[in-house]
């Protein structure tokens, strides 16, 4: 695996941490999850009868170890570990780890070549740091949900906490890039907010220029919307290029149509149009002419869907169906996946090693 070998651990909770770890464990590097003698709330979050399916899904391939930061013997355990780490990946509010000794630049000293990766709300500096916050209070704030739709709803994704995971994996792995040419650690400060404004910067730079409220990618024109069909399901169309929209026009004997791709007003005429026919109708209308509609699906739809679990896109551990690492590589030939760990479950494993190296 690309990350054998090295080692991380991950202090985090619920979702931004565990899920930048989750990417780590699946390439091959040894997690280690730090809990305290309660554990990861998400272990209790919507539970279906002793699992939480939220906790499976990001904690899989990783090693649970209690340790309280917040006793003596927890500090000096969690320091141990941490001087024959890698990475360290924390998720407190900001200054709370420098408190209890266990921040760092107490690691630093043990451990100069450590990349740790603090992930808040706010990020560790700034008037917003220690402010409490979560998914949906920053992706209002962000402007995530003007973009979305108006008037704002609630979204089913957890937008700026995936987003929040993604930059803090892809700086983690940066910052060991650059550890392997200079020998250097790094203190990385991930804030989600900021993530999150960094997955509209589209959507800014146009607004900043643009008198505009609505693009084409909010859904407003013809050729970039959602469809109801006959059959009361609903349809995407994604005909942005000139090509897909005049193959679309054609294929329904609309030509009139193709001078209006960006005509607000031609919105309605497309879903009177979509209502003559079913979804199935208008999805073998489009495997013959390739004009970029696809099916709005249902969730069960996509977990059970049997090209998606045959490609491993779609796994399933003890019963709970998760997605798998999402790239494919050419070194080896399939991921090795293993079930979330139960609270402590390596406990005596990993300190037991510490006690074996002081003798």
């Amino acid at each position: 695996m690309l990350l054998k070998g090295l080692r991380v651990l991950d202090m985090s909770a619920l979702l931004p941490g565990p899920m930048c770890s989750l990417f780590l464990a699946d390439l091959g590097a040894e997690v280690i999850k730090i809990e305290s003698p309660k554990g990861d709330m998400m272990r209790r979050f919507e539970t279906c009868g002793e699992k939480s399916p939220y906790f499976e899904a990001l904690n899989r391939n990783k090693k649970s170890v209690i340790i309280d930061i917040k006793t003596k013997e927890g500090k000096s355990n969690f320091l141990k570990l941490a001087k024959n780490a890698d990475v360290i990946i924390e998720g407190f509010r900001p200054g709370k780890l420098n408190d209890l000794g266990a921040g760092y630049s107490a690691v630093k000293k043990l451990n100069p070549k450590i990349v740790y990766c603090s992930i808040s709300g706010y990020g560790q500096k700034g008037h917003l740091k220690n402010k409490a916050g979560h998914d949906l209070n920053y992706s209002s704030l962000s402007g995530i949900l003007d973009v979305m739709s108006f008037p704002p709803s609630v979204p089913g994704v957890q937008v700026a906490d995936v987003g929040g995971a993604l930059i803090a994996a892809v700086s983690i792995l940066a910052a060991l890039i650059h550890r392997g040419r200079t020998g250097k650690g790094n203190n990385i400060d991930v804030s989600v907010f900021n993530s999150a404004l960094s997955l509209i910067n589209i959507h800014i730079a146009q607004r900043s220029v643009s008198k505009k409220s609505r693009t084409v990618l909010s859904g407003t024109k013809p050729c970039y919307n959602i469809y109801k069909t006959k059959d009361g399901k609903y349809v995407s169309l994604g005909a942005i290029e000139t090509k897909f929209w005049e193959s679309f026009c054609n294929s329904v004997g609309s030509r009139n149509l193709i001078k209006r791709q960006f005509d607000e007003s031609a919105v309605q005429e497309l879903r009177n149009l979509f209502m003559q026919k079913t979804q199935d109708e208008w999805l073998m209308l489009n495997e013959k002419h390739d004009f970029c509609c696809e099916p709005v699906k249902q969730l069960n739809e996509v977990i059970n869907d049997i090209h998606l679990n045959k490609s491993s896109a779609i796994i399933s551990l003890d019963g709970v169906k998760q997605t798998g690492y999402p790239a494919v590589f050419s070194s080896f030939a399939a991921f090795k996946y293993q079930n979330a760990p139960k609270l402590g479950e390596h406990t005596k494993e990993v300190l037991s090693k510490l006690k074996s190296k002081k003798k």
